[in-house]
């Protein structure tokens, strides 16, 4: 999961200042580009909202909303909001070339966007275009393309067809660049991306030589006495990975894939090797190219493609086809799949421990989706009212206490319930004296107050308090969060409690899973304030009782 959540968008830090845009923009455009070099993407996104609203028909101003909002982008690590940002970018920057096609301004800041982005968002093509389509303007009519925006344009054409493997071609581009405004820092950053073309690719990452053990020596040359093996390659492999050499590992494995196609173990190395590699911290790798790691997950997804067509009915090559497609939605949108993928897994006759990963995923996947429904409902539907149901669903429960505003003495009792069932539990919240005798309801949960003598799902509760004050106490049920009462020093019947020992209890039951806990704290009622923190489990994982005594 580290390995997938590291991967980020490339960073787009890029400012043009304020070029051949009209007078009337030029406030909107000096404040974005302040917040811009702040790194303040969002805000510089926000002002270019606003001007967009005055200027609707401007074709500039939707161009600079784009590509902030790609900046934007870039600086999350947030894959599902990172998508979404994309998206809407490319929406303004196309919006803002069909108001204005022949403008070199908004045709620079799609191209760009278009170099910039990950290959496989499928935009590389079109913003080379783009960047193409300027220089064509300039050599037709010059007096449109002022030389450093031109510059500019040459500057990423270089990096576009670098990233297309056509290296005469970028170098050819950044040489013009140089032409254009030699002796500037666009020049000098052109030089050096000329000096890291001209590099042999082997000579760009330099691996540390690790001297393998002997067995994995005896290994290699029993592999290269017998080529043909693949079976030989795959414990080569295995060997590699065991001895964390992933380079090597992925290379073992996809010798082996080559021979023999069928193997699915072979798949399920390479992916291991693959994601080992993932997870590794930033190297040169990520210096040089910034979309390196996104390349590696789009990698990890056509390798798990392959692995469940190899073997359709495998629960591991399932289970991680259907993990990739819950974690990363906005781009390979395979959310559906990987659903099918796992209640298969969770169907089949495998291990307890893959049939528990499959079911967590669900139960992510599920989660997901209601999310995504929930937005739906706020940015589709804003007048109806559901919004308010949408956002009540997705807020934490979170109780603020304010001692200050109680009459003390008092006991405060706060704990978090921290699971979550199809319905929400019964929960009883009560006091005893240090004999276990009861002294009064605090809270219990409106199913449990109302069945009276009925109720067996709190069985401590009801056979401490008889049901003598519930009806008093009976609330809403509350779910999973942070929770806060306070008991006022009276017993049930509205007489305070003498000083001295109690015990504060909480007792919780879930309905259909049938998960049950009970934890208790003592509390001391006297002249000085006392506080007891109570820690088991995860049903109730955290109970604090805390005594205010009266001020003197």
């Amino acid at each position: 999961m580290k390995a997938i959540t590291k991967i980020i968008i490339a960073v787009l830090i890029f400012c043009f200042g304020q070029l051949v845009v009209g007078q009337s923009l030029d406030e909107y455009l000096k404040k974005a580009n302040d917040f811009n070099q702040a790194g303040d993407f969002k805000n510089a996104a926000q002002v270019m909202e606003s001007a967009v609203e005055q200027f609707p028909n401007d074709a500039v101003a939707y161009s600079y909303l784009g590509l902030y909002r790609g900046m934007q982008a870039g600086a999350t690590s947030n894959f599902l909001l990172a998508g979404k940002l994309i998206g809407v970018s490319f929406e303004m920057l196309d919006k803002a070339v069909s108001l204005d096609a022949n403008n070199p301004v908004v045709r620079l800041n799609r191209g760009l966007m278009g170099v910039k982005v990950p290959s496989f968002l499928n935009k590389l093509d079109g913003g080379i275009e783009d960047l193409e389509f300027i220089v064509k303007m300039q050599q037709s009519t010059p007096e449109k393309v002022p030389v450093d925006l031109l510059a500019r344009a040459q500057n990423f054409l270089g990096e576009g067809y670098f990233k297309r493997n056509e290296t005469e071609d970028a170098v050819a581009a950044w040489e013009k660049v140089i032409a254009l405004l030699p002796n500037t820092a666009l020049a000098e950053s052109a030089q050096q991306s000329i000096a890291k073309a001209s590099l042999p690719k082997a000579a760009e990452v330099k691996p540390t030589e690790i001297t393998p053990p002997v067995e994995i020596q005896s290994l290699e040359e029993t592999v290269k006495q017998n080529p043909n093996d693949a079976a030989l390659y795959l414990k080569l492999g295995q060997a590699y990975l065991d001895l964390g050499e992933y380079e090597k590992a992925i290379k073992a494995s996809k010798k082996s894939i080559a021979l023999d196609s069928t193997d699915v173990q072979a798949y399920l190395l390479l992916n291991t090797a693959t994601t080992q590699i993932a997870s590794v911290g930033y190297d040169s790798r990520i210096y040089d190219d910034t979309t390196f790691r996104t390349n590696q997950v789009f990698d990890l997804v056509k390798l798990a493609e392959k692995m469940v067509e190899v073997a359709p009915d495998n629960p591991e090559a399932l289970l991680i086809r259907g993990r990739i497609g819950v974690m990363m939605p906005f781009f390979i949108s395979k959310m559906d799949q990987a659903i099918q993928d796992l209640e298969r897994v969770r169907a089949s006759s495998t291990t307890d421990e893959i049939k528990a990963e499959a079911i967590f995923w669900l139960g992510y996947a599920y989660q997901k989706k209601a999310t995504t429904a929930w937005i739906d409902v706020i940015k589709n539907y804003s007048e109806t009212g559901a919004v308010e149901l949408a956002f009540a669903s997705m807020a934490p429960s979170v109780e603020h206490f304010n001692p200050d505003e109680y009459k003390k003495p008092f006991v405060a009792i706060d704990f978090t319930l921290g699971f979550r069932d199809e319905l929400a539990p019964q929960t009883a919240v009560w006091i005893e004296d240090k004999s276990g005798n009861f002294v009064k309801t605090v809270y219990v949960s409106g199913f449990s107050g109302f069945a009276k003598e009925k109720q067996i799902n709190l069985p401590r509760w009801s056979k401490s308090s008889d049901f003598k004050d519930v009806d008093g106490v009976t609330g809403a049920s509350i779910d999973l969060g942070h929770h806060v009462y306070v008991w006022d020093l009276k017993d049930s019947t509205g007489k305070p409690v003498r000083a001295g020992e109690f015990v504060v209890k909480a007792e919780v039951s879930y309905w259909p899973s049938m998960e049950y806990k009970a934890v208790a704290a003592p509390v001391k009622i006297g002249k000085k304030d006392t506080r007891v923190i109570v820690q088991e489990g995860n049903l109730i994982p955290y109970l604090e009782v805390q005594y205010f005594a009266k001020s003197r």
